[in-house]
């Protein structure tokens, strides 16, 4: 089992444990940086929002190991990866199981023009809306093209929400295949409390909440490029076969459905870079990791495609 770790930088970690003691491989495209950090006071109001439900809720829910829960959410990924490819993906999706359809862009993106029907929840603050999220109907999540849908639905996942898959496409395959586009706000359903381990809240709250700009998207090429020539310690979640057809020079190999028991014990003193073929995977792998506690990890988003693409240098 990997190292889980604690987060350094969110003290209320330590204040909330302290009081719940008392009481295949196709993928879509990866997202570009588009969006500032959060305001400081939002992200302390949804982080003592989320300590609030840790202490409300503790002597209802069994302590439970939050590597252990991620593990298991990661180990159970199924062929697809849990995504709705293509628009007509969707549609089917929409018209055989009518699903909530949550968008997690931002506000200001949301306003300007979204899917018709969906509803918005930053993926920022999911963690602040577990109550509006159903279990008992299908879920679609999505975003600009499909990084941060993937972040959310293993985000979600790990708070046992088994009823959430993510829109691969997204808004860009949406908008691209000329399809009908909203501006009318459509309101969160009526909401009903759910038996959310306080651990995962808070873990997948301390993941989400102060995500910086970027979502922890490592960038282009170049900068790539300039963390492995720093010492990055490069990850490739393909499998095995996969990897083996050609890899980032210097990446190793933890397919993503064994990363949390099955790959090696990331350092801790150095940057971590996640990838895949073309960044969803990675995104998951990224959610995953931060969840269980990992502060230093990103993911490359435009992963193996773009570095082929670009005629860089790949090891067999």
């Amino acid at each position: 089992m990997t190292r889980t770790l604690l987060r350094a930088a969110a003290p209320v970690v330590t204040v909330a444990l302290l009081l719940a003691a008392c009481g295949d491989s196709d993928e879509d495209t990866a997202e570009a940086v588009d969006v500032a950090d959060p305001p400081a006071a939002a992200v302390e109001d949804a982080t003592d929002d989320a300590t609030d439900a840790v202490t409300d809720d503790a002597a209802a829910v069994p302590a439970v190991d939050v590597a252990t829960e991620v593990d298991s959410v990661m180990a159970g990924l199924p062929e697809g990866w849990l995504a709705l490819k293509t628009v007509e993906d969707f549609d089917t999706a929409v018209t055989q199981t009518s699903p909530l359809v949550i968008d997690v862009r931002e506000v200001s993106d949301y306003e300007a023009g979204h899917i018709p029907g969906a509803v918005n929840i930053p993926i920022r603050s999911l963690a602040d809306h577990v109550d509006e999220i159903p279990m008992d109907q299908p879920v679609v999540v999505y975003c600009a093209s499909g990084y941060r849908a993937a972040m959310s639905t293993i985000a979600l996942r790990s708070l046992g929400y088994d009823n959430v898959r993510a829109f691969g496409g997204s808004y860009k395959a949406w908008t691209a295949a000329e399809r009908e586009v909203s501006t009318d706000p459509v309101a969160l359903p009526a909401g009903t409390a759910k038996d959310i381990a306080p651990e995962m809240l808070l873990a997948v709250s301390n993941f989400l909440v102060p995500m910086p700009e970027g979502y922890l998207n490592i960038g282009e090429i170049e900068t790539m490029q300039g963390a492995i020539d720093a010492g990055a310690y490069v990850v490739d979640v393909r499998e095995t076969g996969e990897f083996a057809e050609g890899h980032i020079p210097g990446a190793v190999n933890v397919p993503l459905r064994t990363l949390m028991d099955g790959g090696p014990d990331f350092p801790t003193d150095r940057q971590v870079v996640v990838y895949c073929k073309s960044g969803y995977r990675a995104a998951m792998a990224n959610a995953a990791l931060g969840v269980a506690g990992w502060d230093n990890i990103q993911a490359f988003a435009p992963s193996w495609n773009a570095w082929t693409e670009a005629g860089l240098e790949v090891e067999l």
